[in-house]
């Protein structure tokens, strides 16, 4: 069960909305990096969003949400008005935090408690209404794919519950039937 600040960071920075806007600043950080040829940075991306237990790290330039990883940091420019009011309002409970490194750490206030991470649902529906909403590929059935073959991808490191993917399926079904034209959708019989 998440901490009271716990809960207000996910609502904060990591909500669905946010979560479509840091995706992609972060698979970009990741394709940045210097990898092999065949290393792919938006599942490295979606791995560390299911995976990295939540830990905001505040630094010079940006917030560092997840723990472990210093370099995927959000700067602050990027954040909404929201964000930049809740990191001043937190930073007045000098309980919550302390300092590592140069840098400011949001830390467990109780010692022993699980780690949180991101909900699977709220990632990959982000990760899915981010693909949606390129313009890049404008066929909607690209976008499908696209959609599905990060999830397999993702499937392919770490398992993702049948309700989730149950979910998943019907939202990509749905949105692939909205982009039918109305003569090729089957009619409902009464």
């Amino acid at each position: 069960m998440p901490l009271l600040w716990e809960s207000a960071i996910l609502d904060t920075f990591l909500n669905v909305d946010n979560l479509a806007r840091l995706l992609p600043y972060f698979c970009k950080i990741e394709a940045e990096a210097p990898r092999h040829p065949q290393y792919d940075p938006i599942t490295s991306a979606v791995l560390t969003f299911l995976t990295a237990p939540l830990q905001l790290t505040l630094t010079e330039v940006g917030a560092a949400p997840f723990m472990g990883h210093t370099v995927l940091v959000y700067p602050y420019s990027l954040m909404t008005v929201q964000q930049r009011a809740f990191l001043r309002t937190a930073l007045d409970n000098p309980s919550e935090w302390g300092i590592v490194n140069g840098a400011i750490v949001f830390h467990r206030s109780q010692k022993g408690k699980d780690s949180v991470v991101l909900p699977p649902r709220a990632v990959l529906t982000a990760l899915c209404q981010k693909v949606f909403d390129s313009s890049l590929h404008t066929d909607e059935r690209a976008r499908v794919a696209i959609c599905n073959i990060i999830l397999q991808r993702v499937q392919g490191f770490l398992p993702i519950s049948r309700p989730v993917q149950r979910e998943l399926n019907e939202w990509l079904a749905l949105r692939h039937e909205r982009s039918q034209p109305s003569s090729t959708k089957k009619e409902t019989v009464r």
